[in-house]
Order: structure tokens, then sequence, then C-alpha cells
């Protein structure tokens, strides 16, 4: 190469300043690339940019071949979708469904009432101690009698005297039934110096004593018939539409925990009482071996809804939004575990080996020792699923429309689902109620 190759190109300037013609004997100038070509040429080198780092992130070799690798964020995505949340499930079945309205009552007799006499006087005997039993006719107590006694004489033999002046024709017959009644009157008021029992019972307790005097108004005892009781409560304001006549109760006592005496209620009253802010019910409860005692606390389970093969769920199953209620519905779905990366599924084993392959452990006849069976996962996808409830307690719910005998629904939520989201079935709970 010669120097006169790296000079640049120069014109000659002429005497007078001016630059003349091109040196005929310098290298002509190099035209530049076309514009066209130029971004070309720039598209091209981007684009093989661009082809690079596609093959860089997803592709690489696995024995001499090329083949495409999976995006990490995609894969992780999609692992952390496919997580199944693990959930409680309750099958569904029909069973007998009740509601009971639990109260706290006091037993009284079938028939409790006071015992007094009909006339003034004093006590002269008293026949029988509280809580003895007596029957009917008998006679509980008797006020001295002697005045009663006297009338009822004179008024005898008036009688008998005015029968004979009768039977002679020396007097009317309306004088003689002045005398008869006289002689009736006579005896009534002896009667009434006796206290008579009218049925059979108990004397429940007795609040005098001998030589007491008692007048119409005093209360000599109690008496009560225990071949029924009856049990009062208090129905709090709030629950007393639940309440009716006629409805099946329930009562246990302490004395009997173990013995369950039924009755029906008998009468509800019309007011709402005191402080209490409660209605008093009456039940009758049947008490043929006479064991539960009138005064005794009873614990009382009024019956106020029953239905056979009712539909029912668990309250804890359920949930609401605005008016509408909904349960999380679980579709089962068995799956088996998935091979591990580079590995064919393999064929399910058989526990038990034969009889002429013999293993190692194995029993004198040639069986090997059978290992225990691994529970298996189940698994299910969630359906948001609408429901109409026909009678709710605080424990279940009896549902009216929108599941069926069978049916797996998710128990104790904790979380909300999604529909179509994938769960682990832990556990299955049945017969609950």
């Amino acid at each position: 190469m010669k120097l006169s190759d790296l000079i640049p190109f120069k014109r000659k300037k002429s005497s007078a300043g001016q630059a003349d013609g091109p040196d005929v004997t310098a290298p002509a100038r190099k035209k530049g690339l076309p514009k066209k070509k130029l971004f070309t040429l720039v598209a091209a080198l981007m684009a093989a940019t661009l082809l690079y780092s596609f093959v860089k992130d997803r592709v690489t070799c696995v024995g001499g071949f090329p083949v495409f690798k999976k995006a990490k964020k995609t894969e992780e995505k999609k692992v952390f979708e496919e997580i199944p949340v693990p959930v409680k499930v309750y099958k569904i079945a029909r069973v007998s469904f009740r509601d009971t309205l639990p109260a706290l009552g006091t037993i009284k007799g079938f028939r409790e009432f006071a015992l007094k006499f009909a006339v003034n006087g004093n006590i002269e005997y008293i026949n029988f101690k509280e809580g003895e039993r007596i029957t009917q006719g008998d006679i509980i107590a008797s006020l001295d009698q002697k005045e009663a006694l006297l009338k009822l004489e004179y008024a005898k033999i008036e009688l008998d005297k005015q029968s004979k002046l009768f039977e002679l024709g020396s007097i009317i017959e309306g004088k003689l039934k002045q005398s008869q009644l006289e002689y009736q009157s006579a005896k009534a008021e002896l009667d009434k110096t006796n206290l008579i029992a009218v049925s059979d019972g108990y004397i429940g307790s007795l609040e005098v004593e001998k030589g007491s005097f008692v007048t119409p108004q005093d209360r000599v005892g109690t008496f009560v018939d225990m071949k029924d009781v009856y049990i009062e409560f208090g129905v709090i304001e709030k629950d007393i539409a639940k309440v009716k006549e006629g409805q099946n109760v329930e009562m246990t006592a302490d004395s009997y925990p173990d013995q369950l005496f039924k009755g029906q209620i008998d009468s509800i009253s019309p007011l709402v009482e005191g402080r209490s802010r409660t209605v008093k019910v009456r039940s009758k409860i049947a008490n043929p071996d006479e064991k539960v005692k009138p005064g005794m606390f009873g614990r009382v389970n009024t019956l106020v809804y029953e239905k056979e093969q009712a539909l029912v769920i668990p309250a804890s199953s359920f949930k609401k939004k605005e008016d509408q209620h909904f349960v999380y519905l679980v579709h089962p779905q068995e799956e088996a575990p998935e091979p591990a990366a580079g590995e064919e599924p393999s064929a399910p084993k058989d526990r038990k080996r034969k009889k002429d392959a013999p293993a190692a452990g194995a029993g004198p006849e040639g069986d090997a020792m059978i290992g225990p069976e691994e529970p298996k996962q189940s698994f299910g996808l969630i359906e948001v699923r609408n429901i109409e409830i026909e009678y709710a307690t605080p424990d279940a719910i009896e549902v009216k429309e929108g599941l069926e005998e069978g049916d797996l629904v998710v128990v104790d939520i904790d979380q909300e689902l999604k529909d179509k989201a994938k769960v682990e079935i832990t556990e299955t709970q049945e017969g609950i109620f």
C-alpha cells in the first residue's frame, strides 16, 4: 500500500484560492449504503437478538436434541392453583329429625288441694300422718262433736214424736216434714265435723295439731293424688309461638335420671308473668309407679317439631349471603398418585404373594406377611349449591330443596371456596344426629 492511498482526497487550489476540479490522480470517493438496505440490516440484527433470547430461555439440549423448556412462572402458578384444600364433609342421609324446647319446672299433684273443715271447732282427732296413704271415705281428722251429737239426738227424738202423732192423725203432714228436715240438718252438721277423703291419695302436709281451733278459712293439710302429676314450667316470650296444647313432653327428675316420663301439654296461661317475662305452661305426666313426688324439680323437653325421614345437614355446613342460603357440595374424584419425573406409571402391586414364590420373612406355609394398606386419598371438586330451608335449629338444618340423599357437603367451613375448586377429603362424617 502506498502512502498516497492513506492521504485523504484533496482538491487542488488555484492561484485564486478556489478549489479546482478533482485531482484525476486521487482515488475516487466510495459511495455510502442506501437507507433501505441500512434499515433491513438493523431489523435483521434485532430479530436475531430476539430469537437468541427466546431460544436461550425456551430451548435446551437433551441427548443432543433441542427440546422446549417449560416456563417457570407458569409452572409455579399452575402447581399453586392445583394444590387441593383439605376439607371435612358430611354425607347426607334421611334421619328422624326433632327439635325440643328445654325448661325447668316444678312437679305438682294431678289433684292437689287444701283440706279444710266446713264449720268452726276444736280438733279432737287426727288419724293420719304426713305422707301417709289414704283411701276414699277415710276420716282424716275430726272436730269436737259433743254439741253436734246433742243436736242430732234432740232432732231424732222430735222426729220420732211427730211420726207417732202423724200416724194417729193428730198433726198435719207439714209438721212431720219439718221434723224430718231438722233431723237431716243436725245430721249434716255432725258430718261437717269430720274431714273425709274424697278419693285415694296421700296426705301431703299437716299444718294443725290436736286441740287447735280452726275455722272454714284455716288449712288443715294438703291432699295429693299421685297417679298422675303435673309439671309446671315457664316458656320465655320469644318461644311462646312454638308451644301449643297437645304437644308431647318428655321429663326427667334428678332422683331418676335414667327414666323418661312422658306426657302432653294440658294448658297454657294467656298471661306473661312479671319480671321473668314467661308464660306458665302445665303438662300432665303419667306416674303409674308414683315415683315422682310433688315438689320435685323436673327437666322438661317440649317436642316442638318432629319429622321422620327428613333430609338434614349440620348447621356448620351452610352459609348465608343476603337472602340466599348455600352449601359447598363436593363431587368426589378418585385420583392415583402421579409418577415421579422420568418414571413410568407402575401397575398396582398385589400385596399378597403367591405360595409358589415365597419371599423373605414368609411364614411356614410360604405366605408373605401382608402389610397394612395405605389409606387412599380422596379428592373432589366444589360446587356452590343454593338450598331452600324447611326448618332450622342451632345445630341442624332440614333441607327442603337443593340436595339429595348421599350428597357430600363441606362442614366446619373456615374459608371461602370457589366453584370448581379442587379439595382433598380428609374426613367423612355420617349419622351425627
